[in-house]
């Protein structure tokens, strides 16, 4: 089960505030602690210092929450010209990217910020810094470049006076490094022990405890690993660490996997101090141990219950992550604006500077140097109305959905003005007469993708906001899959690709354009991830009930850890095709939304490296019509 494993990295991520807070208890009364006190901050540097601990704080509890104080306080800190403010706020921020999963852009602030602690001389967060990238390293995975982050971490660390931050390092260092044996595990968990019991950090013993206990259970000594978990869970819930306590009893249900009831038991504990404590971002993993241990027992009004707990989490992180966008969306804008805000100013003031040398030389240059005063002293009043601006904008982040979807609607708008004007101008030329057979069927063609990309695009304003009404009828599936395969024939053959089709005349009760979209993004996917000259299979296969409707290649195949995802609508499972084609993780969603709203279904075959084989099933008659009659 790796549902404990994403519960240690949430809490290896949060953990790093506490570094700031040796002793501190009830993690949830800190966090109303921290915010409570920003009122009563006047001091706008101890302000933006503040914003950004509220940040980090609210790791494990809010992203979103974390992303917003972050770039409150990076607004700020910008607009006093404070830069380890901001140099902290992009070490929110990147954390925040890291926990919502944007990697590569948590690995380009993280970059940003290490640069800046360096010319600060800032070596304690120099080692924080390369901790957390090291650590992002480690879950893409990529363990060479881990390794090496973390080597660095523990190189600029040697010379640190104040050295609390090593304890947290070294004990992430033996946990996502897989390289140690038994002995350098223990030698660096000692280490880690040693500088916390320094500086009284209560919570590191707790955690190398649970490292220990878990390391005990990878390799079979149950029985010694009982005590240890038993103990990190009574020294949690002393000190408060909600945390920690989550942990631990996530390990006592690993402890009992053999005896579902009993695992059971420790999991929906758990579970219940995620939903009391507020942690929203460990809902997921948590119900998924539930459901998975739940599905042990066979009683399946428990199962169909622990289905309903992880639905709701699932629709709950589905709308976290469309605010997320949203915000995401808006900090791309405020950081454009930036950027260019930054080079004008550079620009202007080099022209401020030249004017001062050369006022010796000639006295009618006072008037155009003052002319360029004026100037930039509009432009500075430009740069007051931008940062009130970016105020404003992140006054209201709580609106991001509204605008998320706003710019859906310009993106699809901005689309379908083309793509109309191609739909409209291939029927006027179609009934233009006389045509031959060739302009005429090409004409229609177009036509008709046309329209149907018209369609997608008000698809995509509907995902996951209302479920669509199909517009059914007879279709004969022979002539619509050989329409799809005539269509596609020409992108096929820029790869030298062809594709043969087996079919014979059947007819479904389907959405002709909907069942079109699934065929063609198949048909779509073989041809992308094929290698050129291949051959690609198209079958339809006529059975007593239902029409069967198979696309298979011979390309690259789907990895087994993708295999699981690559139908979810926000997968990370993205790939280029083999000649470098671009892939945007929609396409399969959004063909099994439309097969299942049909009553069908969709699945597929794959080996690695020698060829996928996708399969659709379709009803033959509608079953609306067999159920009334």
């Amino acid at each position: 089960m790796n549902t404990p494993a994403k519960l240690t990295i949430l809490l290896l991520v949060v953990a790093l505030f506490f570094l700031q807070y040796p002793k501190a208890s009830g993690q949830s009364a800190l966090i109303w602690e921290e915010q409570a006190r920003l009122s009563s901050i006047r001091d706008s540097i101890k302000l933006v210092d503040g914003m950004n601990r509220v940040g980090l704080l609210y790791q494990a509890k809010s992203i979103d929450s974390c992303f917003y104080y972050g770039m409150k306080a990076k607004a700020l800190a910008g607009r006093l010209h404070y830069a380890k403010g901001e140099i902290d706020a992009d070490n929110v921020i990147g954390t925040a990217f890291s926990c919502r999963g944007l990697y590569r852009e948590a690995l380009a602030v993280y970059s940003g910020a290490l640069t800046g602690y360096r010319q600060l001389n800032d070596t304690s967060n120099i080692v924080q810094v390369l901790m957390n990238m090291a650590l992002v390293y480690a879950v893409i995975p990529d363990s060479i470049k881990s390794e090496s982050f973390f080597r660095q971490a523990m190189k600029a660390g040697e010379h640190l006076k104040q050295d609390s931050i090593l304890s947290l390092l070294y004990v992430n260092y033996c946990m996502f490094t897989p390289l140690h044996n038994n002995d350098s595990a223990s030698y660096y968990l000692g280490k880690s022990s040693a500088i916390a019991r320094r500086y009284k950090m209560e919570w590191i013993p707790i955690l190398v405890m649970q490292i220990q206990a878990t390391r005990l259970l990878q390799q079979g000594h149950r029985e010694e690993a009982l005590p240890l978990i038993e103990e990190t869970l009574h020294k949690s819930r002393a000190i408060s660490m909600e945390l920690l306590e989550m942990n631990s009893l996530v390990s006592l249900g690993d402890y009992h996997k053999n005896n579902a009831d009993s695992a059971l038991k420790y999991y929906q504990q758990a579970y219940q101090l995620v939903k009391e404590s507020g942690y929203m971002n460990m809902m997921i993993p948590a119900s998924r141990a539930i459901l998975e241990t739940t599905r042990l027992t066979g009683n399946a009004a428990k199962i169909d219950q622990a289905h309903g707990v992880l639905e709701e989490a699932l629709t709950k992180e589905n709308e976290n992550l469309k605010n997320f966008i949203g915000d995401y969306v808006k900090y791309n804008m405020v950081e454009e604006d930036n950027k260019l805000l930054e080079i004008s100013n550079r620009n202007n003031q080099a022209k401020i500077w030249l004017l001062i040398a050369l006022c010796g030389v000639s006295a009618l240059l006072v008037a155009f140097i003052y002319r360029q005063y004026r100037v930039l002293h509009r432009l500075n009043q430009k740069i007051s109305e931008q940062n009130n601006n970016l105020q404003t904008t992140l006054s209201v982040l709580e609106q991001s959905q509204e605008e998320n979807t706003r710019i859906m609607r310009i993106v699809a708008h901005d689309l379908r003005s083309p793509i109309g004007a191609m739909t409209s101008i291939a029927t006027l030329l179609l009934q233009e007469a006389p045509r031959s057979e060739d302009d005429e069927m090409m004409l229609n063609l177009i036509k008709t993708a046309g329209e149907n990309s018209l369609e997608l695009t008000s698809d995509l304003l509907l995902i996951n906001s209302r479920a669509e009404e199909l517009k059914k009828e007879a279709v004969d599936m022979y002539q619509l899959i050989h329409y799809c395969v005539d269509l596609l024939q020409f992108k096929a053959g820029i790869k030298n690709q062809k594709i043969n089709l087996h079919a014979s005349h059947t007819t479904s009760y389907v959405n002709r354009e909907k069942i079109w979209r699934v065929i063609s993004n198949l048909i779509t996917n073989a041809i992308k991830f094929s290698p050129d000259g291949a051959n690609i299979g198209v079958q339809l296969e006529e059975k007593q009930d239902e029409v069967e409707i198979v696309v298979k290649d011979n390309g690259i195949g789907i990895p087994a850890e993708m295999q699981g995802k690559i139908f979810q609508m926000f997968t990370e499972t993205k790939r280029r095709g083999t000649a470098g084609e671009e892939s945007f993780g929609l396409g399969l969603a959004i063909s099994r939304q439309i097969v299942e709203a049909h009553k069908g279904r969709i699945w597929f075959e794959s080996v690695p490296g020698s060829g996928t084989t996708f399969f659709v099933t379709l009803p033959k008659r509608n079953p609306v019509l067999e159920k009334a009659s």
